[in-house]
């Protein structure tokens, strides 16, 4: 996929994420989508849907100690600290670590001035010799500059990202691979990924559910798809789940990566 990454007809542009710096090693950002779209059954949102705006904000900020290398989402962690009543959604980042083989990137998400969600984010680096990958990179220096364009989302976003939930119960969900989701190396964005399995988690405890903490481990990525996840329930108490996701692509069952997710059951 050549060309400046997101493209307008995308997910992440439906977001409507802007990044500026603040000085010279503080990068700040911004989504300026509904905060109503991103949650379900008129709920805030799970954290899961906070993951495609996060990672793309952690990734502006850990690009520029990537040098010339190229960077994949490793590891994603987000804890919410207070529910998502209203907006606007904005980001502070810290760097934790920029190393040879990994970055490591500290978000803060406010929501109406609050804080909301805590994150960390972890990218592997991948020497630009090792991949035929190719894609464009965006100055932020300056102002706000907007990542992707075109209008922003106007439905919820699970129904945008066209997940389907095939059996409640086991959290069996999946996503087709498809240019609306698709990251800069043309599998299916990590920060999809990490939604399927909030969705799946989610799924599994029942109707009203929201998770509220979730980490995410890729392992591989979607070659053909379906992205499809399975969920177990593996403690609960009260209101409270521990609900371990498993994301495989449906094609052959391969191992694409694994959450745990922390999900509160509605009352």
């Amino acid at each position: 996929m050549a060309g400046t990454y997101p493209p307008e007809e995308h997910v992440l542009s439906a977001l409507g994420i802007e990044v500026a710096w603040r000085g010279d090693d503080t990068l700040v950002g911004r989504a300026l989508v509904d905060p109503a779209r991103l949650g379900r059954d008129s709920q805030p949102p799970g954290v899961g849907a906070l993951v495609p705006i996060v990672d793309l904000v952690a990734g502006s900020r850990a690009a520029p100690s990537a040098g010339n290398d190229w960077m994949a989402t490793a590891d994603v962690w987000l804890h919410e600290r207070a529910p998502i009543e209203s907006g606007p959604i904005d980001l502070e980042t810290r760097l934790l670590r920029a190393g040879k083989r990994a970055i490591v990137v500290a978000i803060e998400v406010l929501a109406a001035g609050r804080p909301a969600v805590s994150s960390t984010v972890e990218f592997t680096r991948i020497r630009r010799d090792a991949t035929s990958h190719s894609t464009g990179s965006a100055d932020v220096a300056g102002g706000w500059l907007r990542l992707g364009g075109g209008p922003l989302l106007d439905t919820a976003l699970e129904e945008a990202c066209g997940f389907v939930v095939t059996d409640p119960e086991r959290g069996l969900v999946e996503i087709e691979r498809s240019p609306w989701v698709a990251n800069s190396f043309g599998t299916v964005q990590g920060g999809v990924i990490a939604l399927l399995s909030d969705v799946s988690a989610a799924a599994a405890v029942g109707p009203g559910a929201r998770t509220v903490d979730l980490q995410f481990r890729f392992l591989d990525r979607i070659d053909a798809g379906p992205a499809r996840a399975s969920a177990e329930i593996v403690r609960s108490d009260h209101r409270w789940f521990t609900v371990r996701v498993e994301v495989v692509d449906a094609s052959d069952d391969k191992l694409i990566g694994w959450a745990v997710c922390r999900v509160l059951a509605a009352r």
